[in-house]
């Protein structure tokens, strides 16, 4: 958005709308308008730049956070900007979505760890993509496998015994990355599923000595 507002772009739209996944307040029946509170509430998760300039003081600034501030309303009335969500207004589905994009713009899927190669638009901004799908795991005993799977199943691409053979092969593994990831914060594994486990939602138990690499 703060592109949108330095360059004047009147419209922008995102991919699917909240209600898409969640039901945090939004539904089918309304056509989803991004707003600061929602900025804050989904890409920000629940916390503003200036909360997090609170919470590191000595380690960042207002200004190294602009990405995560929303424009100020009074530039975005002058550059006339409104921002939707395209699944608003066509059915939203990732896998067309993703191959529609990479037929016409020549877009690359890659590797994502954790998940089959079938699905390598997902998550591929993110080096510790695995991590958070290991933690997933842990606290509710399925992973994005389990997820995207399923949703192939619900659109008819996928039978169930060829999803729960894939999520058989996938989900809950312990991920490579796990090891820089623990170098990085300063944890031992034993502290991380300590941590983790304490997530745990009821009545999923994790139990460490079934994971495998």
């Amino acid at each position: 958005m703060q592109v949108a507002v330095k360059h004047q772009i009147p419209l922008v739209f995102w991919g699917q709308p909240d209600a898409e996944y969640g039901s945090y307040g939004y539904s089918y029946d309304e056509i989803q308008e991004v707003n600061e509170r929602q900025f804050n509430r989904f890409i920000n998760l629940g916390i503003t730049a200036e909360d997090m300039v609170g919470m590191l003081p000595e380690w960042v600034q207002l200004r190294d956070l602009e990405m995560f501030r929303y424009p100020k309303l009074e530039d975005m009335r002058k550059a006339g900007i409104v921002s939707v969500h395209l699944g608003s207004f066509i059915p939203w589905d990732p896998r067309t979505m993703a191959e529609t994009l990479r037929a016409e713009l020549g877009w690359k899927w890659n590797s994502v760890e954790g998940i089959p190669d079938e699905y390598g638009w997902e998550k591929v901004e993110c080096m510790f993509t695995g991590i958070r799908d290991y933690l997933k795991f842990i606290k509710r005993g399925f992973g994005r496998t389990t997820h995207l799977v399923s949703i192939d199943i619900r659109e008819g691409r996928k039978t169930r015994e060829e999803g729960l053979k894939l999520i058989e092969q996938y989900d809950g593994k312990r991920p490579a990355s796990l090891d820089l990831f623990l170098e990085l914060v300063g944890l031992t594994e034993e502290e991380f599923l300590d941590i983790a486990m304490g997530q745990c939602v009821s009545p999923y138990k994790h139990d460490p000595s079934e994971v495998s690499p």
